[in-house]
């Protein structure tokens, strides 16, 4: 309670933009009869200017209201367990191995290879290489977070890998619903897709559901995939490194490590809604809730980004962070043709 009273502004500032990005959809599908943006990137896109001009000035929210951030997390991975609900096992049970073996591939290319363009051509520094290669190949920020711990890096390391990688995810956000104008690609491909390239688990949501709700949950399964290769990759890179896992903390608070709770969350859910058990209105309720609940999320991420810190990072980290979302759609694009999905 003591939360809500003191971050009241940044709180109604993003319940305020999800529902006006809900009006504009509102328009758009009633009135103009299109669609050109879903309402998840609109609120995106809202949070983004209001932060980066001078709106905040104007006594909206304050730089020391945690809002913004916690909806963009915490209620973000609230959001995610929520979508289990829909969940039903048929399409992993149907295409289960090839989606597990394209994820575990896709993880594993794209560490090796981005860690080598960083480190061996762009000469960044190691620790900043395996921060990159690890949060563009997993799973976004807590994927840096965790790694960071294990290869203790300094804490400006960490600050360019998140930064840029997660920038130049919001411009993917935006970009990559515009290839399923060709066509060519159905909604479950796109979902795969998005779910293997796009940077951070809210960035997924924002950029497949925006197209479709299959491909939504079909991008949310495929990237929760890979955030379960998170555990192996931290483990093989502190063998390899010579560096060790914390043995301190309890089992719980070392699983949460490597298995965030939201995908223990997301999971449980999942089996609750493959078990057919919940009624269709109390689901349709449950859907309802969950896309506003990602909308004030996309305001709350928009809200905590400063486009004018691009300017003091590096070009070679966008080169590097571009280049991994690239390989990654190639690699989807492949697997998606070799296993015919």
């Amino acid at each position: 309670m003591n939360f809500i009273i003191e971050n009241k502004k940044g709180l109604s500032l993003c319940i305020f933009i999800a529902l006006f990005s809900f009006v504009i959809q509102w328009i758009e599908n009633e009135i103009f009869q299109i669609k050109v943006l879903d309402m998840l990137i609109i609120a995106l896109l809202l949070g983004l200017l209001i932060k980066n001009t001078k709106f905040p000035m104007l006594g909206l929210f304050s730089t020391s209201d945690k809002a913004p951030k916690f909806v963009s997390k915490q209620l973000l991975e609230f959001a995610v367990i929520l979508l289990g609900f829909n969940i039903s096992f048929s399409s992993l049970r149907d295409n289960g191995i090839p989606l597990i073996l394209l994820a575990i591939s896709s993880v594993m290319i794209c560490m090796i290879i981005v860690f080598i363009l960083c480190r061996k051509i762009f000469k960044l520094e190691r620790g900043v290489s395996i921060l990159l290669a690890t949060g563009n190949a997993i799973c976004g920020n807590s994927a840096v977070a965790a790694m960071a711990s294990v290869i203790k890096s300094k804490s400006n390391h960490i600050a360019i890998a998140i930064s840029f990688s997660a920038v130049i995810g919001l411009i993917q956000v935006i970009l990559l619903p515009l290839i399923t104008s060709f066509g060519t690609i159905t909604n479950f491909q796109y979902g795969i897709i998005a779910g293997l390239s796009v940077y951070a688990v809210p960035q997924v949501a924002a950029a497949s559901f925006a197209v479709s709700t299959e491909s939504g949950l079909i991008a949310t399964q495929v990237k929760l995939l890979r955030v379960l290769m998170l555990g192996p990759v931290i483990l093989a890179v502190s063998l390899m490194t010579g560096n060790k896992v914390s043995k301190e903390g309890s089992f719980f608070s070392k699983l949460t490590t490597y298995v965030p709770w939201f995908v223990m969350g997301f999971i449980i859910a999942g089996v609750i809604g493959s078990l057919n058990i919940l009624p269709s209105d109390t689901l349709e309720k449950i859907n309802i809730a969950t896309k506003f609940i990602f909308a004030v999320s996309m305001a709350g991420i928009g809200l905590t980004v400063n486009i004018k810190d691009l300017k003091g990072s590096a070009l070679k980290v966008s080169v590097a962070v571009i280049f991994a979302s690239l390989l990654m759609i190639t690699i989807a694009l492949i697997g998606i043709n070799i296993y015919n999905l």
